[in-house]
């Protein structure tokens, strides 16, 4: 038996290293589902592999199935690519009947290879109801580090441990990257609504101009709403 083990260790760890990209627990723009989330996308040369947990949230009665028809999409080209085969859930109509609540169920759906570059994918259950869908999964690391670290300066802010939420925001927009989304943009904001209310003007006056110089496509936004809440720095 330990020898079965040890070669399954083995086999998981030579897969993953001859992976193109491993994305640990990706951002996704929008699901359909809280209880079901991806936890790791390997892109390989041969295939797109997708791990993805589900924790039963019912007493009693709770259950959870693969539909045969689901299938992943470059966000940008809308190419379609079909699932091969799933690993550790059953597909419709069988089901996994959960035995308690809190239980979760692991499992694996792998597609074919998707082309080299493809920032976002979209993940999609096609069938009648209760279906999955994921839009827009990160597959940029270096966002995906960028969403975590906002995460983190919200809820410092939120705190009011300031100094650390500064430090978390100032490192989101060390570097806009080439497809930026929301995150660098409210760093900014928060930057500048911390500085502005704690009296330092100048050092917000900063955080705006640099704000201004961005090549944020929504920059635009963020200004207006600062000036809605009076911060006019001009």
């Amino acid at each position: 038996m330990k020898k079965i083990v040890l070669f399954a260790i083995i086999l998981c760890c030579h897969s993953y290293l001859n992976a193109q990209q491993i994305i640990e627990h990706p951002a996704v723009a929008e699901q359909s589902s809280q209880e079901l989330i991806v936890t790791r996308v390997g892109l390989y040369s041969d295939s797109t592999v997708i791990d993805l947990s589900v924790e039963n949230k019912l007493a009693q009665g709770g259950w959870y199935c693969a539909d045969n028809k689901i299938y992943i999409e470059a966000s940008k080209e809308h190419q379609r690519y079909n699932i091969i085969r799933a690993r550790g859930i059953p597909r419709c109509p069988a089901v996994h009947s959960f035995k308690r609540i809190g239980e979760k169920l692991n499992f694996t759906l792998v597609f074919p290879e998707i082309p080299t570059g493809t920032s976002l994918l979209n993940l999609i259950e096609d069938c009648d109801k209760s279906c999955f869908s994921f839009k827009n999964i990160i597959l940029d690391e270096r966002l995906n580090q960028d969403i975590r670290l906002y995460t983190q300066g919200v809820e410092l802010y939120a705190a009011n441990k300031m100094n650390e939420a500064i430090d978390c925001f100032t490192k989101v927009v060390e570097i806009i990257p080439a497809n930026p989304t929301h995150v660098y943009g409210y760093s900014y904001f928060n930057l500048i609504r911390i500085y502005y209310n704690s009296g330092n003007k100048g050092t917000a006056k900063f955080w705006l101009d640099k704000l201004e110089k961005s090549t944020l496509p929504d920059k635009q936004y963020f200004i207006n709403s600062l000036q809605k809440e009076g911060i006019n720095l001009k």
